[in-house]
C-alpha cells in the first residue's frame, strides 16, 4: 500500500473492528493475508510466535479467571499483527506527511515529528536488540533470566541518551513549535479498494459486537 493516509485509516479501522468483534478479528486477519502481504511484516515463525506470545498467556490467564481466553487470543493477536503489518510498510517521514496533511503545520507537525522520533526509537531498539543477540551468541552465551535486567536497562540508558541528544539538536537549530513541510501522496486504485474493504469489515464489526466477560467485568471487545 503506497498512501499513508490510507494505511492508517486501515490500520485504525481494522484494529478497532478485531477489538469489538471476534468476526471482526477473523475478518481482520483474512484481510492481512489477502490484502496486507502477510510476508512483508511476519518473516519467520519467530517472528509470529513473538507475536503471539503474550496474547497467548493472557488468553490463559482469561480462561483461569472463568473468561473467553480463545476470543482474546484471537482478537489481541489480530491487532498486533495489523500493527506490524503497519510498522513494516511504512517509510521515513510518512507519519509527519499524514500529521501535516490532517492538522496543518503548526499542531499536525508537532504530531507528526513526535510519531516519527518514536518511530526512529523503536528503529534504534530493534537494532541494539539484535547487536545484543549477536554478541551473546560470540560469546557463547545465552539470554537467562539473570542477565536480562542488565541487558535491558544498557539498552534504556542508551534509548534515554539518544532522546536527549536529538532534544538539544533540536533547541540548537531554534525548534519551538510547528514548521513548513509540504507533503506528497501516491496512491492507486489497490489502495482505495483495500481501504474500503477495511471500512467494511469496521462496519460489520460494528454490526456482530459482542462481548468479553473476565472476572466477572464486562468489557466490548
Amino acid at each position: 500500500m503506497q498512501d499513508p493516509r490510507i494505511r492508517l485509516f486501515a490500520t485504525i479501522l481494522l484494529s478497532a473492528a478485531a477489538w469489538i468483534s471476534i468476526h471482526g478479528a477473523i475478518l481482520t486477519i483474512l484481510w492481512w493475508i489477502v490484502c496486507g502481504k502477510a510476508r512483508t511484516s511476519i518473516q519467520s515463525f519467530r517472528s509470529l510466535f513473538l507475536i503471539l506470545a503474550i496474547p497467548g498467556v493472557m488468553g490463559l490467564a482469561a480462561v483461569w479467571s472463568g473468561g473467553d481466553g480463545l476470543s482474546y487470543f484471537i482478537r489481541i493477536s489480530a491487532v498486533l499483527i495489523i500493527a506490524s503489518w503497519m510498522y513494516a510498510e511504512r517509510y521515513p517521514g510518512e507519519l509527519l506527511d499524514v500529521g501535516v496533511w490532517l492538522f496543518g503545520t503548526r499542531t499536525g507537525f508537532d504530531i507528526g515529528l513526535i510519531g516519527e522520533l518514536s518511530m526512529a526509537s523503536l528503529d534504534t531498539l530493534a537494532k541494539e536488540t539484535n547487536r545484543i543477540s549477536v554478541a551473546l551468541r560470540q560469546k557463547g552465551a545465552q539470554l537467562t533470566p539473570r542477565i536480562i535486567p542488565a541487558v535491558f536497562s544498557g539498552v534504556l540508558i542508551r534509548q534515554l541518551n539518544l532522546a536527549h541528544e536529538r532534544a538539544i539538536l533540536l533547541t540548537l537549530r531554534g525548534y519551538t513549535t510547528g514548521g513548513t513541510h509540504c507533503p506528497s501522496f501516491s496512491s492507486t486504485f489497490a489502495d482505495w479498494l483495500t481501504g474500503m474493504f477495511s471500512c467494511t469489515i469496521f462496519l460489520y464489526s460494528l454490526i456482530a459486537g459482542d462481548y468479553f466477560i473476565i472476572s466477572g467485568s464486562t468489557f466490548i471487545i
